[in-house]
């Protein structure tokens, strides 16, 4: 039942593969009055550090997720209350609480069930048991699928979900319970350490497990002579404006995929989603892992402007500022590791896209021209492809599109 004055903040839910979030800072503390929309808490998840703010005017009573700490979504992370709420009421509350339902798995009605937006919730649900009157476990059946798959056993899983329902986040929970609770290994006198990763090091394992078991991959390799780019380079270069060899790759992709919207596309569920403009991720290393910023419509941006683009979003991922909207709903990826000295690699497809572009760098070889031998600078392009969708044609007739374009650099 609800308790009159107490306002519960809670993990949110942005978007349907958040799971979970961590705690990176804190703009108030416990004592502290605050006012409607005034920052609470910076979350990060999915790559991306969000704020939270207060759903209320009000009084700071309790904080209950410390900077470092992960919590599930709908999880409780602070009490919002005045100080007529007695401490006594605010502990029933807190021992009390329990979580919405936050996943979008289906409902026993079939319909979806989502979690609000926002951080708040104005009462606690009520405890129910996770079985009912005849015993059997009250557990989705994706919960129960993932559970049969880890060896858990259900019975010793406490639902969060409404009248105890066991959800997939409850069991994933659980798995990480009982990993953190496993003794560490003896490495025969070996010092070590453990620490738990990062929010965005657990989204980037969850995407890319996902990716290898369930998408099959299939790779097409060629060799592009990178005279021509290299020639435009430096004529830009001499007049004042820099670019890099991974801006002509992104603008010739964004061209090639005009002509093949085969691959520029998201596979969601059943269906193909095909775009008209081409948004290119672009992987950037920095400490916290590969983050994939999008370059928008690139097909419409110069040479210049994707590097203008690039250089932006490079840095911002490195400081830990990108936007939701950074990140978001790009339709095909470029992974570049030429600049690390890599003559080729193979690329992980970054679902829902259906495909994937691994540059590697350009190195001086001999080839057979008008029949001498000659020396061209070659670099090699890996195409990463969804089977599913993508066939070996429409993967080989990207390829050639995309080499002829690089190859007459000056229509870029």
């Amino acid at each position: 039942m609800s308790v009159p004055g107490i306002i519960a903040i809670t993990m949110p839910k942005w978007g349907i593969e958040m799971q979970e979030g961590t705690v990176t800072d804190w703009h108030v503390s416990e004592g502290q009055q605050v006012a409607k929309d005034a920052p609470l808490v910076d979350v990060e998840t999915d790559k991306i550090v969000n704020t939270v703010e207060s759903p209320t005017a009000g009084l700071i009573r309790r904080i209950l997720a410390p900077v470092g700490e992960a919590r599930a979504v709908g999880a409780l992370i602070a009490v919002c209350a005045e100080m007529t709420v007695s401490d006594a009421d605010i502990d029933a509350f807190i021992a009390g609480f329990r979580p919405p339902e936050t996943s979008f798995e289906p409902s026993s009605t079939g319909a979806p069930v989502a979690a609000p937006a926002s951080g708040a919730a104005t009462a606690p649900a009520p405890a129910a048991p996770a079985a009912g009157d005849t015993g059997e476990l009250n557990v989705s059946p994706i919960a129960r699928r993932l559970a049969e798959k880890l060896g858990l056993d259900l019975s010793r899983i406490q639902g969060t979900g409404p009248n105890g329902r066991i959800s997939k986040e409850d069991v994933e929970q659980a798995a990480a319970a009982g990993s953190a609770s496993s003794p560490a290994p003896v490495a025969s006198g070996n010092p070590s350490t453990r620490a738990r990763l990062s929010a965005t090091r657990l989204a980037i394992a969850r995407r890319l497990l996902e990716s290898k078991q369930t998408i099959p991959h299939y790779r097409l390799e060629t060799s592009v002579d990178a005279s021509s780019i290299q020639a435009r380079r430096t004529a830009m270069k001499a007049a004042g404006t820099p670019v890099t060899v991974n801006d002509f790759i992104v603008r010739a992709c964004a061209l090639a995929l005009a002509e093949h919207p085969t691959l520029n596309a998201h596979l969601v569920g059943d269906e193909l989603v095909t775009f008209s403009q081409a948004d290119i991720c672009v992987a950037v290393s920095t400490d916290s892992g590969l983050m994939t910023p999008v370059v928008r419509q690139a097909a419409a941006k110069s040479l210049a402007e994707i590097g203008a683009a690039v250089t932006d979003l490079a840095a911002r991922a490195r400081a830990g500022s990108l936007r939701r909207e950074d990140v978001a709903d790009g339709t095909f990826t470029v992974s570049n590791l030429g600049m690390y000295g890599l003559d080729r690699f193979d690329a992980i497809i970054n679902p829902p896209q259906v495909a994937i572009l691994a540059v590697g760098a350009a190195r001086d070889r001999v080839v057979v021209m008008d029949g001498a031998p000659a020396v061209r600078p070659l670099m090699s392009l890996t195409l990463s492809c969804d089977h599913r969708v993508v066939d070996g044609a429409m993967g080989a007739g990207f390829l050639a599109t995309l080499k002829a374009r690089l190859e007459a650099a000056d229509s870029l």
